[in-house]
């Protein structure tokens, strides 16, 4: 299994994993098409085994290229076949560095790192215990309920 930058080739595996992981939402190759067109910004990172596609990370810088930027983790999905084997945490860990080096060739240290999720949902434990984040706000009534929002300033 590697995780690698996702090329645009891979974008219709992409979408597959990110409609059965999130099946309310709506026109996901739009989505995913406008995403990974926004790079430098932001970066798909796929997790592959056996030249198939188990799980896709974005990565996106949030408040502009600045010299201690914010980064974001979009979104994450792991294909529901593929999941409880440590996808979800290799794909953070290891696209965590990839993103960093790429903001670093921008010219760019990155300054914080924040993600989002749903009040409740398992995934708020991954990120802590990945990234190092930890509740910063709570957004009522976002989507299907309360959102979290995840934070953690880098120290340089």
């Amino acid at each position: 299994m590697i995780i690698r930058e996702a090329t645009k080739s891979n974008l219709e595996h992409i979408s597959n994993v990110y409609s059965a992981c999130f099946p309310r939402e709506r026109n996901h190759d739009m989505w995913i098409n406008c995403c990974f067109n926004s790079f430098p910004k932001s970066v798909y990172y796929v997790c592959e085994s056996h030249e198939c596609i188990q799980g896709y990370i974005l990565w996106s810088v949030r408040n502009g290229f600045r010299s201690n930027t914010i980064i974001e983790l979009e979104q994450l999905g792991v294909h529901p076949v593929h999941a409880k084997q440590g996808i979800g945490r290799k794909l953070i860990v290891e696209s965590f560095k990839l993103f960093k080096s790429h903001i670093a060739g921008l010219g760019l240290d990155v300054g914080a790192v924040m993600v989002t999720t749903s009040e409740g949902n398992y995934a708020e434990e991954l990120y802590k215990s990945t990234l190092g984040v930890t509740r910063n706000g709570r957004i009522e009534e976002y989507g299907s309920g309360n959102e979290l929002v995840l934070f953690k300033r880098i120290k340089l």
